[in-house]
C-alpha cells in the first residue's frame, strides 16, 4: 500500500523546551495561581505552593505508573484529588480538574518552541499530498492543547489528532494510533510514524505494521530498529520511503 498519511509525535519531535524557566520560577507561577483560584473558589489551604506540588507530583506518578502498566490513562482530577485530602484539603473531583489546569504553565510561557523547520517540512509534506496527524501522549488536550500548538505555530490545520488523555490510553497502546488512523480513514500500512521515542512512537508504531522514523534523542529501549533515524525535521523530506510515495500522489 503507498504511504498516505505522516503521524506525529510533539513534544522533541516538533517542538522543544529549550526555553523553559528554570524549574524554581515553574514553583513560583503555580504557587500564585494555585493562591489566585483557591481564593476565587473559596477554597482554604495553608500552603497554596505545597498544593499545586502535592497534586501535579501525584499526576506525574500516575502517569508514569501507567506508561509503566497497563497504559491505560490515569484519572488525573482523581489522582490530585487525593493528594489534596492529604493536605486536609478537599476539591471535588471536578475543582481537582480545574486546579490542575489552573496551576499548568503551557505553551509559550512554558519554553515550548517549534523547531524551526518543523513548520516548512509540515507544510511541505502536505503540498506532496500527505496527511498529517498527531499521536501524543499528554495528560493536558482539548483547547489547552490547540492553543499550546497555535502559540507554536504548529496549527496547520491537522487532519486528525490523537491526544491520549482524549482517548483514553498511552503510547505505545494501539487504542491511541488508531484513533488517528480511523480518523483517517486508513490502514497501518499507509501511514508512517515520526516520534522521539524508541518505546512508544517506534516500537508502538512498528508493532501495527506502521514504518516509523526517529529523531534521535536518548534511547529508551533496547533492540528497536528505526526505519529512518534524523537529527533535523526537515530531513524527513530526503527519507526515501516518503519522497517515493510523494511521486505516487
Amino acid at each position: 500500500m503507498p504511504i498516505r498519511a505522516v503521524l506525529f509525535d510533539v513534544g522533541d519531535t516538533l517542538w522543544h523546551a529549550d526555553g523553559a524557566p528554570p524549574p524554581v520560577e515553574f514553583r513560583r507561577r503555580a504557587a500564585e495561581r494555585a493562591a489566585a483560584f483557591l481564593a476565587a473558589n473559596a477554597v482554604h489551604a495553608p500552603d497554596p505552593g505545597a498544593l499545586a506540588r502535592a497534586c501535579w507530583d501525584a499526576m506525574e506518578h500516575a502517569m508514569r505508573s501507567a506508561r509503566a502498566g497497563d497504559l491505560v490513562e490515569p484519572d488525573y482530577p482523581a489522582a490530585a484529588q487525593d493528594a489534596a485530602a492529604r493536605l486536609g484539603v478537599h476539591l471535588s473531583r471536578e475543582a481537582a480538574a480545574a486546579f490542575l489546569d489552573a496551576i499548568y504553565v503551557s505553551g509559550a510561557e512554558g519554553g515550548k518552541l517549534a523547531y524551526p523547520d518543523a513548520r516548512p517540512t509540515l507544510e511541505t509534506l502536505r503540498q506532496r499530498g500527505f496527511r498529517l496527524a498527531i499521536v501524543t501522549n499528554r495528560a493536558f488536550g482539548g483547547e489547552r492543547f490547540r492553543a499550546d500548538l497555535r502559540d507554536a505555530g504548529l496549527d496547520i490545520g491537522w487532519d486528525a489528532i490523537a491526544v491520549s488523555v482524549e482517548v483514553g490510553y498511552l503510547k505505545p497502546h494501539p487504542r491511541l494510533f488508531f484513533a488517528a488512523l480511523e480518523a483517517l480513514q486508513i490502514h497501518p500500512a499507509e501511514a508512517v510514524m515520526v516520534g522521539n521515542s524508541l518505546a512508544e512512537d517506534i516500537a508502538g508504531a512498528q508493532r501495527l505494521g506502521m514504518r516509523a522514523a526517529w529523531k534521535r534523542s536518548r534511547p529508551d529501549a533496547d533492540g528497536v530498529i528505526p526505519d529512518f533515524t534524523f537529527d533535523r525535521v526537515g530531513e524527513l523530506l530526503n527519507w526515501s520511503l516518503l519522497a517515493e510515495a510523494a511521486r505516487v500522489h
